[in-house]
């Protein structure tokens, strides 16, 4: 991204409180004589896309407009001042900040009562969030007040009550560590049974710890790491009880939900995706429901955030009408969704374009092949500014070339060959290149023994692929062997 669209991004992620809230916190700033910064903020704010020339004349005639680009630096920080203080009561970390700085004030003026009753409160609501390092600092201010007083007997269980938090700290760092470890050796593709052994034997010493040094994210990293191990096991009946015994811990702690919700947004996708591979596709349809349902529950009022619960719901939801053959059914969401979609920004990010795919399927299974061919430009049209997945691009091409197969596009030929040049650049995709050798003699003349011969050991090749041990088959796509294997019938 351009540093100078960074500003751009930033005014348009602001909800209309925030915005308003901006322009309140500015006014009783002194921003210039005639607060240029706000001004520059509603010139930008008018943009859909960024535009500095179109900045440029329509201040002409300012002298602040000559020193653009220290003027932006300094409305992009200002506007961090204002959230800031906009949401200093909403986080977590907001309020202990002032709150830890009033403890200081209380202490320095020798308010001690007022301190000692500040720090009580403070750690009842660090408790119930295990915000230990926040609750270490308390009690080291706590401790000083207890060897001020000379107050020995509370002073030792102060002491006892730290070494209990740093063995806590200590048992959740360790599984945290675990899982951490074994994300970035499936990412390497450094496994081994030995490994996956040593990380069992591992867990089973660590959890459950004991009950008073036990935690939420003891529990969290614990059924994390193991999820992971199932992965690799391919044992998705477990995986899938991991990520409920996630979810469960999470909804015992609404706390949690409402202080990290991307953790539990994420959890809710992996249930919804083990779900659907375990083909409990009722239970994904209200679980889907559901997942749209927690911000407002909660209480938790962020646009990016809204978008982001949005894309990855509908796309799960349309998967799952793939899936099941309600093709009619998924078409109508689309339809309910277009509006929506507009106001998302094409840059918002990589899983817009991974939606974009799944509507292109569902206009092609309902051979609205005009409609495929638009959502699938969407995504090729970007790629060079948008950093998604090779193996999206790879697909979406693989599923124009369907669409254009489908409607016997004399532009087949060219796409063909354009996409075999674009694979062959990606020597890694070996499953990928297999199904494009597939797609190319069914686009052939099946009535040739020999081409639909070929066709037919490529299908029975993928096929067995598919089975092999081990493969993650758990992401959502196109079934490309599907529609291979009714093309060689």
């Amino acid at each position: 991204m351009k540093p100078s669209e960074e500003l751009h991004q930033l005014i348009h992620s602001l909800s209309m409180s925030e915005k308003r809230y901006f322009k309140i916190h500015s006014s009783r700033h002194t921003i210039g004589d005639t607060n240029n910064y706000t001004r520059l903020f509603d010139a930008i704010e008018a943009q859909a896309e960024y535009d500095e020339a179109e900045v440029k004349k329509t201040f002409a005639e300012e002298t602040f407009i000559k020193h653009l680009p220290s003027e932006k630096h300094y409305l992009y920080n200002h506007i961090l001042e204002s959230l800031n203080s906009f949401n200093k009561e909403k986080t977590f970390l907001g309020r202990y900040a002032s709150t830890l700085t009033s403890i200081e004030i209380l202490y320095n003026r020798g308010l001690f009562a007022h301190c000692k009753k500040l720090i009580k409160k403070a750690k009842t609501e660090a408790y119930s969030l295990e915000k230990f390092s926040i609750l270490m600092i308390l009690i080291h201010w706590e401790t000083i007040l207890f060897i001020n007083a000379e107050d020995d007997k509370n002073l030792y269980k102060n002491i006892q009550e730290e070494l209990r938090l740093l063995d806590a700290l200590k048992i959740q760092t360790i599984l945290m560590r675990l899982a951490f470890d074994i994300q970035i050796q499936i990412d390497k593709g450094t496994v081994t049974p030995k490994y996956i052994n040593a990380c069992k034997k591992d867990l089973k010493n660590i959890f459950p710890p004991k009950s008073e040094i036990n935690s939420f994210w003891s529990r969290y990293y614990y059924y994390s790491a193991l999820a992971l191990i199932y992965t690799i096991e391919s044992n998705n009946t477990e995986r899938y009880r991991c990520y409920r015994e996630i979810k469960n811990t999470m909804d015992k702690a609404p706390q949690f939900i409402k202080d990290l919700p991307a953790i539990y947004h994420l959890n809710y996708n992996n249930l919804a995706n083990i779900m659907l591979f375990l083909k409990k596709y009722s239970e994904t349809e209200t679980l889907l429901k559901e997942q749209r349902t927690f911000l407002p529950i909660y209480g938790i009022k962020n646009p990016t955030f809204q978008s982001r619960v949005f894309i990855n719901t509908y796309e799960s939801e349309l998967y799952l009408y793939y899936k099941t053959g309600q093709h009619e059914k998924a078409a109508a969401v689309i339809a309910e969704i277009e509006p929506e979609l507009k106001k998302i920004d094409l840059t918002f990010g990589p899983i817009l374009y991974d939606l974009f795919y799944f509507i292109a399927i569902t206009e092609l299974m309902v051979k609205n092949y005009k409609g495929a061919i638009k959502w699938l430009n969407k995504i090729l049209n970007v790629e060079r500014e948008i950093n998604f997945r090779k193996e999206l691009q790879i697909n979406a091409r693989m599923l124009y070339l369907v669409v254009l197969n489908e409607t016997d596009d004399l532009l087949f030929e060219n796409r063909l060959q354009n996409t075999r040049r674009f694979i062959a650049q990606e020597p890694s995709f070996k499953k990928q290149t297999k199904i494009l050798e597939g797609i190319t003699f069914a686009g052939e003349d099946l009535t040739i023994l020999k081409n639909k011969t070929a066709l037919k050991s490529i299908v029975a090749q993928l096929k067995k692929e598919h089975q092999v041990a081990g493969e993650e088959l758990l992401n959502k796509n196109f079934d490309f062997v599907e529609w291979l294997e009714n093309k060689a019938k």
